[in-house]
């Protein structure tokens, strides 16, 4: 689940300033991995890992100008 926000102060008609915020994996919810099927040594039916490739939460800010 990301979130993202933003707010512009503006100076004049055309010209702002823009500020953003961005979240991503908010919740931090981790995405366990398969279950062991192995009968070696004891650990069958355990999960011992969580799945690649997803990040931890990450948090990002911004400003931007714009004339």
């Amino acid at each position: 689940m990301d979130f993202p926000t933003l707010k512009n102060f503006t100076f004049t008609e055309r010209k702002y300033l823009q500020f953003r915020f961005e979240a991503f994996n908010v919740l931090n919810h981790p995405n366990f991995g398969d279950p062991n099927t192995s009968l070696a040594a004891g650990a069958f039916g355990s999960i011992n890992r969580t799945r690649g490739g997803i990040d931890m939460r990450q948090l990002q800010f911004s400003l931007k100008v714009v004339f």
